[in-house]
């Protein structure tokens, strides 16, 4: 944002846009170090691996289904069900434009979904690197505290809290591979946020209300223009993540009242224009968010996703706490349009945490947490230390300060993806399972070339995320499935009835073996549902007895008849059996199985109703 202002505001020279370079180069550095340091694990994956046999194209992507979403725009299906071959056309849970912009990004230069992802890694980290560093020298005018603030939260979040910094101090990773790791999230939370920060801001420090609508987009009447870009990524927050758009009202929503109490009325049409400004964007959203309400399971799959339903006020937790007080005392009154600002961005946890007190349905309050409470912190505490330092003449110190957070930060990030790379546990993404999850890629190949787009695959969670991320194909069930309006409570118990019935689950077992796996059938089936509402994923024992039931009623059916009926049903069409991790199922045994292809412990069956 801030090397781009030059063009923005300005003819375009050469000259001027390296001077802007020049000036802003430790910010572009930076950029590149965290780019490099996020995209390096799976950089090295193939650099260690590129001559071993072994290797068979699997890479290090998560089990998290962000890849999943990406190869599915990629593939040109809707966003209603990723893994379901139905449901293409429902309206959309999940917001779409993080992961439209990794899918486009790699269409545009005909990338594999492993190049797409590993394109995403270089570039998003980069600009969420300038964007963050763009609105907070925007808002202080302090390239160190700038500088500061965007490695902190890119690279060293994880070591904020007692828990990050005692495991650090342990010789144990804070946490599995850095948030950037992901792909799509986080770094598509951090880009739209901040440039709308940045445009923002700017939009109420550069306006120029006296001026001719004809004459503010000239050259030197730039603020309606700051306005316009403010309220377009506000509009497309929208479309790419819950927590940002509703933390930017609420943030709105303080800060018109800050104007209101001080009678700041000019100030207020500002903040007034740019919402209703991006609510005319965002009128597809609430259109797609009507069409869901009419669907039976959308307040079911609400329920899944962590919507609790509570009056109880939310303690916005120490590190908010601990901002505000320290903003309060030390923050500079002399701007008190920036003072305005600020303190609205760090009373907004306050509205965030507490809405359900009027709306009574709460929110998965980490999320605000994670990356809009404690960054806002971060950027708060940075600017006020870096800001004294200044009116004390310490320009030495600062200096010294900046470094060592900076080398820290970046310590910390290129220790967190080394050890999550080399290391099992916890995280269950590193080198050694991508060397394991190679036994997939020839079942990837077969069916790539043997399946039509849209077939349906029915096999274990692992190899089914796979198959979703590496063909176009569908599966009969996914960890993530409970969490789109095609998945009925019926469907997913079925489904994992399915896996109960190859695992010859009998009655005389049934109910033990629920009880032990209660916590994996609550996941999959209710989602967060159980431990946001009882604060344990364990299903409570008078609805497990009620599965149980219902489990044990299909027993009254032969295993292979009742099979048979199911994956009709769902219209299966190859079956894909991993011997070693379900060797109980032996799918030989079923003669409406043809077998098609035979990988070492991978076995393909065609199921011909």
């Amino acid at each position: 944002m801030v090397l781009v202002s030059y063009v923005w505001h300005k003819k375009f020279s050469m000259n001027g846009f390296k001077q802007t370079l020049s000036i802003h180069r430790w910010a572009v550095i930076l950029g590149i170090l965290v780019s490099l340091i996020v995209a390096f694990p799976q950089s090295y994956f193939r650099i260690e691996h590129r001559n071993d046999p072994v290797y068979q194209g699997i890479e290090l992507l998560p089990d998290s289904p962000w890849a999943a979403r990406v190869r599915e725009i990629q593939d040109g299906n809707g966003f209603g069900s990723i893994y379901y071959k139905d449901g293409k056309g429902d309206p959309y849970l999940h917001l779409p434009f993080g992961s439209m912009t990794v899918a486009y990004m790699g269409k545009a230069f005909s990338l594999d979904i492993n190049n797409t992802i590993l394109l995403s890694r270089f570039v998003l980290p980069f600009f969420a690197t300038l964007l963050i560093y763009a609105f907070v020298y925007y808002l202080s005018r302090d390239k160190l505290a700038a500088l500061c603030s965007a490695a902190v939260i890119l690279l060293a979040d994880s070591i904020l809290g007692l828990s990050g910094v005692t495991r650090i101090l342990q010789g144990i990773s804070p946490s599995s591979f850095l948030e950037l790791s992901r792909p799509v999230y986080s770094a598509m939370i951090f880009i739209p946020f901040f440039a709308f920060l940045a445009c923002f801001w700017q939009f109420l420090q550069k306006r120029n209300l006296h001026a001719l609508p004809a004459q503010a987009w000239q050259v030197g009447h730039t603020g309606w223009r700051w306005g316009v870009a403010s309220a377009a990524l506000l509009g497309l927050n929208f479309y790419n993540y819950f927590y940002t758009w509703t933390y930017i009202y609420a943030f709105m929503a303080v800060l018109a009242l800050i104007f209101i109490i001080k009678k700041r009325w000019q100030e207020l049409k500002l903040v007034t224009s740019v919402a209703l400004g991006a609510l005319v964007v965002a009128v597809p959203y609430f259109v797609n968010l009507y069409k869901a309400s009419l669907y039976p399971t959308y307040e079911e799959v609400g329920l899944r996703h962590g919507i609790v339903t509570s009056h109880t006020p939310i303690f916005v937790g120490l590190t908010v706490l601990a901002a505000l007080v320290i903003f309060l005392i030390w923050f500079s009154r002399e701007d008190k349009e920036k003072y305005y600002f600020s303190l609205a961005l760090l009373l907004t946890p306050f509205l965030t945490l507490n809405q359900q007190i009027i709306t009574g349905k709460v929110l998965q309050e980490g999320h605000y947490h994670w990356y809009f409470h404690r960054p806002i912190a971060v950027i708060f505490v940075l600017i006020i230390i870096f800001y004294w330092l200044s009116r004390r003449g310490l320009v030495s110190y600062k200096k010294i300060l900046a470094s060592l957070i900076v080398l820290v930060s970046l310590a910390t990030g290129t220790y967190i993806q080394a050890w999550s790379y080399y290391i099992d546990y916890p995280t269950r993404d590193g080198g050694a399972i991508a060397i394991e999850r190679q036994k997939y890629g020839p079942v990837v190949d077969w069916l790539n070339e043997n399946a039509n787009k849209n077939e349906v695959v029915f096999a274990n969670i692992e190899t089914s995320h796979v198959t979703v991320v590496y063909t176009p194909l569908n599966v009969f069930h996914h960890k993530s499935v409970q969490l789109f309006l095609s998945a009925t409570e019926e469907r997913l118990l079925e489904a994992i009835f399915t896996f109960f019935r190859l695992r010859q689950v009998g009655r005389d077992d049934a109910q033990d073996i629920f009880s032990k796996e209660s916590k994996r059938i609550s996941a999959d089936v209710y989602g967060v549902y159980f431990r946001d509402n009882f604060e344990s994923y364990d299903i409570p024992p008078e609805k497990l007895k009620e599965i149980v039931a219902l489990y044990e009623k299909t027993l009254s059916t032969p295993t292979a008849e009742w099979l048979y009926k199911i994956w009709a049903k769902y219209e299966v069409n190859y079956l894909v059996w991993d011997k070693v991790k379900d060797p109980i199922w032996q799918l030989d045994r079923f003669s409406k199985l043809e077998k098609m292809a035979e990988f070492g412990d991978m076995v393909i069956y065609r199921f011909n109703q």
